[in-house]
Parts: C-alpha cells; sequence; structure tokens
C-alpha cells in the first residue's frame, strides 16, 4: 500500500513537473521513433511515462525507475538524464548557497544530471521578481555556474 502511495505521489509530481515548464506534452507517437526506441532499450521495464516536446529538436521522456523520478532528454547531439532529487535529501551545501545568495526566492526542482559521463547538481530556482534562475553545482555542492532560463 505505501509503495502505491509512494508511486501515485511521484506520478502526481512528475506530471506537474513535466507541464510546469512551458513545455508540450506529446502523444508517445508524435515522439521520433529513434527515441522512444532508445528508451524502451535502455530501461525497458518502464511502462508508464510522459513524453513532452522541449523544441523542434529536443524531447523529454518522464517517467518512475525503482521509485525514483526521472527525466531523459533528448536532442539531435546528446542524451541528458536527470534524477529528481527530493527536497530532503538536497545537499545543504546547495541549500545554504541559494539561501544566502538568493534570499526570498523558491526552490522548484533540485536534480543529479548525467550529460556527456559529466554528473552535476542542477538547481532551478524562483526569484522573487518570478525570474526561473538554473544553477549549477559539482557533486560536492560546490557553485559552478548560473544561468537564466526564457
Amino acid at each position: 500500500m505505501k509503495k502505491i502511495f509512494l508511486l501515485v505521489l511521484c506520478s502526481a509530481v512528475l506530471f506537474s513537473c513535466a507541464t510546469k515548464k512551458g513545455n508540450k506534452l506529446v502523444n508517445e507517437r508524435d515522439v521520433p521513433e529513434r527515441y522512444v526506441n532508445d528508451l524502451k532499450k535502455q530501461r525497458p521495464n518502464i511502462e508508464k511515462r510522459t513524453w513532452e516536446m522541449v523544441d523542434s529538436n529536443s524531447y523529454n521522456a518522464n517517467f518512475v525507475d525503482n521509485g525514483n523520478q526521472m527525466r531523459v532528454k533528448y536532442t539531435k547531439s546528446s542524451t541528458e538524464t536527470c534524477w529528481i532529487v527530493p527536497a530532503e535529501y538536497v545537499p545543504t551545501q546547495i541549500t545554504e548557497y541559494i539561501n544566502t545568495n538568493y534570499p526570498n526566492s523558491k526552490i522548484s526542482e533540485v536534480s543529479i544530471v548525467d550529460s556527456r559521463n559529466v554528473k552535476t547538481y542542477n538547481a532551478s530556482i524562483i526569484t522573487k521578481k518570478k525570474e526561473i534562475k538554473n544553477l549549477e553545482f559539482d557533486l560536492n555542492g560546490a557553485f559552478k555556474s548560473e544561468r537564466i532560463s526564457k
């Protein structure tokens, strides 16, 4: 029962994360076949997944794998895997950095991102001016860079 509740909760959060970014939800049949086949090959046990079109060349697959909320972003030149980190597991260095340097901002998502075999923490925050900023940290929680989302 607890696992079912957790799965439903993760699915709800996953769906809300998929729609909050302004990306367009699409049916799997509208996603390029190579992306769908790659996801099925890499993660054959995933049955429930949602797809979203980021732009005409990029698609996200959102799903839960072994209780972990995940997203895989496919582009023509690369694949990026994200593991969404629950709030209670975000390293304190990251939350302290955000609280110190971005007071009155809200953390919308923290994830571990594997892009081209380099893993980093990415934190999306919403500032009091309603800007969305993406902050990148190394795996030790040290700040690396900032990018403002469109």
